[in-house]
């Protein structure tokens, strides 16, 4: 027993322990904070890519209504998509297939349009915009394409301005967010 006492140093017991403890503590709080980055960067990138998927699908509408300008008026619409609580109604006529009127090819557009917003479109509704909500309204010529959804972010102060989708409330945990393109359309 004399050898024992000899080895350990008077004072000594426990240390290595506690600095174990203290390393694997150090670790843990390490280990969150890299797990909360990685969440906080897949939210960033989700909202970032329904940003892009809101302005493509803006730009989509104002090419369409670029294409069927005789009937311009005809696609003043608000509340288009899943938010906007009663879809469009399926087109009696296909447009791709065989001709169509201004106004058959602006109810085809609509529709297709608010498939595209919903996610519908895409194989296995894997797209679209979450809790989407549309409004196009015209002035004239000058045509403003607004898309409202649901993100993880609170939007800039310019966002919050009354509009469409005022009144939609989010999830918990999410914010509405706002994109509005607006563009004129010459004569055809």
């Amino acid at each position: 027993m004399s050898a024992r006492r000899k080895l350990i140093p008077a004072g000594q017991g426990g240390a290595g322990l506690i600095e174990l403890v203290v390393a694997l503590l150090v670790l843990a709080i390490a280990t969150l904070g890299l797990g909360r980055l990685q969440i906080d960067a897949r939210r960033v990138g989700h909202d970032a890519a329904q940003r892009w998927e809101a302005a493509t699908l803006a730009n989509d509408l104002l090419e369409r209504l670029r294409v069927n300008r005789p009937a311009l008026p005809g696609y003043g619409i608000a509340g288009l998509g899943s938010a906007g609580g009663s879809p469009l109604a399926v087109p009696p006529i296909d447009c791709f297939q065989v001709s169509c009127t201004a106004a058959e090819l602006t109810a085809s557009d609509l529709w297709q349009w608010g498939q595209a917003l919903d996610g519908a479109a895409t194989a296995g509704s894997a797209g679209g915009l979450v809790g989407a909500l549309a409004c196009v309204t015209l002035s004239g010529r000058r045509v403003t394409v607004e898309i409202t959804w649901q993100g993880f972010r609170a939007p800039a102060s310019a966002q919050q301005s009354a509009g469409c989708g005022e009144g939609n409330d989010p999830a918990p945990g999410l914010e509405i967010q706002r994109l509005r393109m607006s563009s004129w359309i010459g004569e055809g």
